[in-house]
């Protein structure tokens, strides 16, 4: 019994002192267990007295008790110190007096326990401990609920700091985009200068370009004033030059006679350059233009820079190729006499041939035909006979032929040429 004193009165001084805090209804059963302690402790007090003398036998047993109760109650107010710790302070009314009474009641007990060995021998009953060791169960079950409470109310305000920390950091958000909208805004507020400037520059401009387009407008006018008179001065100045163009005309011909007469002109000048073997580049490009698109002129266009030789030259170039030409096919026969000989080799140089030679089949005969189609100013025969010739013959007058051929090819298309302006000039008579 006097462990479970000292336990509630170990219990009554941690509430005392503030450390555990209690409901307002468990202040209301504090104050009455504080009421019941009292009334025990009266009653205990006078128990003790008459036990004192009759501890006896029991006197060890309680002491031992006694100090396992001391360190229960001492691990009690431990946690109960924890407890009030977290749980702040607070007791009710009269809790003063239970304290001094507590304290005087663990006196009574430590005396008692110094005595307890000299009533070793004595008789007495063993301290009924059950309703202290009740009531020490039940502190702990309040201790326990107080430090859970504790403990929620820690983790309760663990989470308000965490909510605090993001309030903070989203304050802190907030403030930043605060910022930059207020740079934002700063930024069009000196952009909606800048416009202001530049559309009081672009009025300007405008109202500037409008005197300008004024002005121009003005010298438009003039300018075409001006204009008018001077295009009537070209149109009459026109209507007296085609009046002065139509005179002429009809003196000397419409544009198509001109234009067939300077065509014959260029024809003329051509052949009279190709004729005397001059080259011909300037005559040919004149003829050009006046002939048929269809018309091959490459003949011409390639002994344009050169010239041909003249037919009169042809003729007289002849006789030396001639002989030579003779020479391939009148070799003397070695087999033959001398007199075969000698004469085959007169002969050869001077080519002896009757009159009747060129009715002949053989290459006297062909070359007697050439010669004559020559002397005739013939070329184009002279070439047929040449073809007919052998090939050694051939040979020998190749250079000879290959300026005939061209003097033919240019012949041939000079008169055509001529050709299609007497064509053309009958055409505009008709």
């Amino acid at each position: 019994m006097i462990g479970g004193i000292l336990v509630l009165g170990g219990g009554f001084g941690l509430y005392s002192a503030g450390l555990i805090k209690l409901p307002a209804e468990q202040n209301q059963q504090m104050a009455n267990a504080v009421s019941a302690a009292e009334d025990k402790i009266a009653e205990l007090e006078n128990r003790l007295d008459e036990a004192g003398a009759g501890a006896g036998a029991a006197a060890q047993d309680v002491s031992n008790s006694v100090s396992a109760l001391e360190q229960k109650v001492s691990e009690l107010e431990g946690k109960l110190q924890d407890a009030g710790t977290s749980s702040g302070s607070g007791a009710p009314e009269g809790l003063d007096d239970l304290r001094s009474e507590v304290d005087a009641l663990r006196s009574q007990v430590e005396a008692s326990s110094n005595g307890s060995g000299a009533a070793a021998g004595g008789d007495g009953a063993p301290a009924n401990l059950q309703p202290l060791e009740d009531r020490i169960a039940a502190l702990e079950s309040e201790t326990s609920s107080s430090t859970s409470e504790a403990d929620k109310l820690t983790g309760s305000v663990s989470g308000l700091e965490t909510e605090f920390s993001d309030l903070k950091k989203q304050i802190g958000d907030l403030q930043t985009r605060l910022e930059n909208t207020e740079a934002t805004a700063k930024a069009a507020q000196t952009a909606v200068s800048t416009s202001d400037v530049s559309l009081k520059t672009l009025a300007d401009s405008q109202a500037r370009a409008t005197e300008t387009l004024s002005s121009l407008s003005a010298d438009i006018k003039s300018v075409g004033a001006a204009n008018t008179s001077a295009l009537e001065d070209i149109r009459a100045e026109m209507k007296s030059l085609s009046a002065r163009l139509e005179q002429v005309e009809s003196t000397m011909g419409d544009a198509t006679a001109r234009e067939l007469a300077a065509r014959a002109l260029s024809v003329s000048a051509l052949k009279s350059a190709v004729d005397s073997g001059r080259p011909y580049r300037t005559e040919l490009a004149a003829v050009k233009a006046g002939l048929p698109s269809d018309m091959d002129l490459s003949a011409l266009e390639s002994h344009a820079e050169s010239g041909v030789e003249p037919t009169a030259v042809l003729i007289a170039q002849f006789p030396p190729v001639a002989r030579e030409m003779f020479q391939t096919f009148a070799t003397p026969d070695e087999t033959g006499d001398v007199f075969d000989n000698l004469l085959a080799s007169a002969r050869s140089i001077v080519a002896i041939r009757g009159p009747g030679d060129e009715d002949g089949t053989g290459p006297q005969a062909t070359l007697r035909r050439m010669e004559t189609a020559v002397s005739n100013g013939d070329l184009e025969t002279a070439l047929t006979a040449y073809k007919a010739l052998p090939e050694k013959a051939q040979a020998a007058g190749a250079e000879w032929a290959k300026k005939a051929e061209a003097r033919v090819e240019v012949d041939t298309l000079t008169d055509k040429a001529s050709q299609e302006v007497l064509n053309a000039l009958g055409a505009k008579d008709s």
